[in-house]
């Protein structure tokens, strides 16, 4: 263990040396935020599982005492690897990278020799590790210093976060384990039919190049060629990239092109792009992993990140990746359950298992989940943190009498001028799409990727005309837009100076990020701006591009990647990250009043009670839920609950 007081010389603790005094006491008092350390929780776990064990009387330190430097990296949109943030800030020192072999060398268990299972302890290797380890905590120290620490807030809902990771998740063990022989079988069976399919030219469903090679010559129209091409903008350089593929995304335009114009594709064709797509489900892999991470409890443990989700600050989710379950469940999952554990045969295997996905979470025996739902938050958000009361009205109105339309049904009435006591079920879905997609600039292929998740088919054609009019409808939009761009803008070139747009305020200190303070006063922060001219097909443009924590640089690139902070892309991150400010305090509140909180998305909390606790639980969520902080004054919310003995969406 390596380790350093304050700014004291970094020192080595091996096993058989005396135990620190000064470190024995520094756990045993255990004050808040007082043991520092990059990704805290290995440190925290090991600690407690590992060190204790190996030191006599040592104490645990309360989970309060640790404050994460990672963290800190990652609320001010740096990279939270240790390795990245040093290139990223170009650190004096940084992580050694021989690390990773030297962990490998020492850290895992080898045949030795006499071919028992032993690790290896070459006093040479041992002494380079040695060095690593002390270099780690330099490198650390210097990363901490280069930000602000987190606020009292914030180390607040990162401390909340720990104990809602510590709680974990109950996995239906028995169900994974089965739901994998299920998925495994299927996949020999898809594999079969593909490769008759194709008279051997494609083996496997994974095989995405020789798939792609095979359906080349079958394209027999422009509407095929159309739904395979992709265009990728490089943020970073604004080059644009046209390729066809066979992604995910491509599939789902080809079966959308395909529901719209039956017969457009070759029955052969059609065939091999479903069974493609069934193969390329997620579900296999997540089973597995519900399999391979669940613990003795059967609790699969660490599921979040604290701020993981660049520079929103919300948080992402890890390990078992709960935010990327499918929404569909299945309407029986006890049935679909029975049927798998017993052997039954099911329809549409990959289908039905990625529907059981979320119902394979369960409460433990004599508990029931209460789970949360804010309705439609981020579009009520996105009106409220720019100023506009017309669409608020609409969810007041709503909230307080649910008979009268909702948004999704008054933009689609307004849209298409139709009274909205007419609107159906399936325009309903349309307005829907519309309101969830377009607000943060998006184009008409932003709003048809957002309907092909939602299960709706729109051509080209009627996104285009709908995105027009949406704009038409919701000029406030485009106002925020624009006028977080111009801000952004004058920030960079006014260091000092304070800019105001809706509910939000623009500025950059001297030599320091550009920050935008939200309206409960947390900063999102865009490391070292910069300034650049860009040659449009009718005028040159001034734009803010920042550092990207989440790309690297290519190998022979030294600068870190950069995005353009388009008035879009700062409107979704404003909105996004005054949501993540909700939950924030939502999920510290819960968690002091000791509500045992077990999952939560951007939108939902998942609390796990005793059964006797249902009723009371309930109330308390929805006060939790509901309860507006001083700075969200004026901003309608709601949110629905449910109660179940298995996760659903």
């Amino acid at each position: 263990m390596a380790w350093a007081m304050n700014d004291s010389e970094t020192q080595l603790w091996t096993p058989g040396m005396v135990f620190p005094d000064v470190l024995r006491e520094a756990f045993q008092v255990s004050r808040p935020r007082s043991l520092y350390a990059h990704n805290a929780q290995f440190e925290r776990l090991i600690t407690a599982y590992v060190l204790t064990r190996m030191v006599e009387g040592l104490h645990i330190p309360s989970i309060e005492a640790w404050y994460c430097t990672a963290a800190q990296a990652r609320s001010r949109s740096l990279p939270g690897a240790l390795d990245d943030l040093g290139r990223c800030l170009d650190l004096p020192i940084q992580k050694d990278p021989a690390g990773k072999k030297l962990i490998k060398l020492l850290s895992q268990p080898t045949i030795q020799p006499d071919g028992k299972l032993g690790r290896n302890r070459d006093p040479e290797l041992l002494e380079q590790f040695y060095a690593y380890n002390v270099r780690d905590v330099d490198t650390e120290r210097f990363g901490k210093k280069c930000t602000p620490e987190l606020t009292d807030d914030e180390f607040a809902s990162f401390i909340a976060a720990e104990k809602i990771n510590d709680a974990g998740l109950l996995v239906d063990r028995e169900f994974a384990e089965a739901a994998v022989k299920y998925a495994g079988a299927e996949m020999r069976q898809i594999s079969q039919k593909i490769k008759l399919l194709t008279d051997g030219a494609v083996e496997t469903p994974k095989q995405h190049k020789r798939i792609k090679e095979y359906i080349e010559p079958r394209i027999t129209c422009d509407a095929i060629r159309e739904a395979m091409t992709v265009t990728r903008v490089d943020r970073r350089t604004g080059e644009e990239t046209v390729k066809q593929t066979f992604d995910r995304s491509a599939r789902a335009k080809l079966l959308a092109l395909e529901e719209l114009k039956p017969g457009t594709i070759d029955p052969q064709m059609l065939e091999l792009i479903e069974l493609t797509d069934d193969a390329g489900r997620s579900s296999v892999a997540k089973f597995q992993n519900m399999v391979d991470r669940a613990g003795p409890d059967g609790r699969v443990q660490g599921a979040y990140m604290f701020a993981g989700a660049g520079q929103t600050g919300r948080f992402s989710s890890v390990g078992l990746q709960v935010h990327n379950f499918p929404r569909a469940t299945a309407a029986d999952p006890d049935a679909v359950r029975d049927a798998v554990v017993s052997g039954e045969p099911i329809d549409d295997v990959m289908s039905t298992l990625a529907s059981m996905l979320r119902p394979s979470i369960v409460a433990a025996p004599g508990h029931t989940f209460v789970c949360g739902d804010w309705s439609a938050i981020e579009a009520r958000v996105l009106p409220w943190i720019a100023g506009d009361e017309t669409v608020l009205d609409v969810f007041r109105q709503n909230d307080a009498d649910p008979n009268l339309p909702d948004i999704y049904v008054v933009m689609y009435a307004k849209i298409f001028n139709v009274d909205p006591g007419t609107v159906t079920k399936e325009q309903r879905a349309v307005g829907k799409v519309i309101v969830l997609s377009l607000g943060y600039q998006g184009g008409y292929r932003a709003l048809q990727a957002m309907a092909r998740a939602y299960g709706v088919s729109i051509t080209d054609d009627e996104a285009e005309s709908y995105k027009v009019a949406w704009r038409d409808i919701n000029p406030w939009a485009m106002d925020f837009w624009h006028g977080l761009e111009r801000a952004s803008r004058r920030a960079v070139r006014s260091p000092g100076e304070e800019f105001e747009v809706g509910r939000v305020k623009i500025l950059r200190p001297e030599n320091a990020p550009l920050y935008i303070r939200l309206p409960s006063g947390r900063m999102l922060s865009y490391p070292s701006p910069i300034l650049q001219e860009r040659e449009t097909e009718y005028s040159s443009q001034e734009e803010v591009w920042s550092i990207k924590s989440s790309w690297r640089p290519k190998q022979h690139e030294k600068e870190w990647p950069r995005v353009n902070l388009y008035g879009g892309l700062l409107a979704e991150n404003v909105t996004q990250a005054a949501s993540a400010d909700i939950l924030r305090t939502a999920l510290v509140d819960l968690v002091d009043l000791d509500w045992p909180v077990v999952a939560h998305t951007h939108d939902e909390i998942l609390l796990e009670v005793r059964d006797d606790e249902v009723a009371d639980a309930e109330v308390e969520l929805r006060r939790a839920m509901l309860h507006m902080p001083a700075w969200a004054d004026g901003l309608p919310l709601d949110c629905e609950i449910w109660t179940g003995r298995r996760y659903k969406k």
